[in-house]
This record gives structure tokens, C-alpha cells and sequence, in this order.
């Protein structure tokens, strides 16, 4: 059995705790839920970490400095 838990709070939303927004944070929250999102955190940190491994990417910085 899956349980899926909304919480607000977390996107930046100021005031009384009444979003005017609905919708917004209803997707929001979906959308962090979903498998994927969960799986692109460390897909997209092991891609930005092989981006600046690349040679070019390290000829790049040594050419700045």
C-alpha cells in the first residue's frame, strides 16, 4: 500500500499558510512525488559532476584563471 502526503511550506509561500495558489502547489507537489523527480536529483549531480570532468570543461577553467 502507497501513501502519498502533500505538505506546504516548502515553496516559498509567505503569509497564513492559505496558498493563492492551489493548483500551483498541487502540481508541485505531484511533480515531487513522481519517481522521476526522485531519480533526477542524483542523475542530474552525476551529469554536472562528468560535465566538469570533461577535458574541455577543464580547459575552460584553466583558460579563465
Amino acid at each position: 500500500m502507497s501513501s502519498l502526503s502533500l505538505h506546504r511550506g516548502d515553496h516559498d509561500i509567505h503569509g497564513d499558510g492559505l496558498s493563492l495558489h492551489p493548483v500551483r502547489d498541487f502540481i508541485a507537489d505531484w511533480l515531487e512525488a513522481t519517481p522521476a523527480a526522485i531519480v533526477m536529483r542524483p542523475v542530474g549531480a552525476f551529469l554536472a559532476d562528468w560535465v566538469r570532468a570533461t577535458p574541455m570543461a577543464i580547459l575552460f577553467r584553466s583558460l579563465q584563471r
